[in-house]
């Protein structure tokens, strides 16, 4: 049940909204909130959906396909964008607890569909996935006023909080690896490598 929690809390979430948008006569009031809505709805569900692997027929554990920046990229085309910015961040902070793995065997290898195992390039895929879905995020807020990217970083800051303080037991080298990922999406964006840059970019 922990598995499909979070994911089916974020699908109610969502099903909340659209009543809302269709039922309740006062929304138009209210609608400045659907954006931070869906993208909290999107990373609630993105925190386990890569571990969906687990119940999905032909699939093995850390699938290439669940653990990675693709299925909010599909969203992000076929959906709504920041239902799929969400989910790129629920995802940036599962991988980023995945590369911490007892050992690199087994399991904690990233399989390709046909092909399987990955071996020792499994830390790289991580990582390399933890960047694009920065990069997503990024891409979709950019074009927000500056009180929706204050918004939406807050939504990110306590969420991720959440996560790391419940989730995980060993959050540095995760944080490191998410610092060095926005870090770095920043870079290639303005290019400039610069802390004081990224905070003036959400001030």
């Amino acid at each position: 049940m922990k598995l499909y929690g979070m994911p089916l809390a974020a699908c109610f979430m969502v099903a909340v909204l659209m009543a809302c948008r269709e039922f309740c006569p006062f929304w138009p009031a209210l609608s400045f909130i659907e954006t931070f809505w869906l993208f909290l709805a999107g990373l609630i569900g993105g925190i386990r959906l890569p571990d969906l692997d687990l119940r999905i027929p032909g699939l093995s554990h850390r699938s290439a396909i669940t653990h990675s920046c693709l299925p909010a990229v599909l969203l992000w085309v076929l959906g709504d964008a920041f239902i799929a910015a969400g989910l790129a961040l629920g995802i940036a902070l599962h991988l980023s607890s995945d590369l911490q793995p007892k050992s690199w065997t087994g399991g904690a290898l990233i399989k390709l569909p046909i092909l399987g195992s990955i071996g020792m390039l499994s830390p790289l895929w991580l990582i390399v996935n933890i960047v694009g879905c920065f990069a997503m995020v990024i891409e979709v807020i950019s074009g927000e006023s500056v009180d929706a990217r204050q918004a939406i970083v807050m939504i990110s800051v306590i969420g991720s909080g959440w996560y790391f303080l419940q989730e995980e037991k060993r959050p540095l080298l995760p944080l490191m690896t998410l610092g060095f990922a926005i870090l770095l999406v920043h870079a290639v964006k303005g290019g400039t490598l610069s802390v004081k840059m990224v905070w003036q970019y959400f001030a």
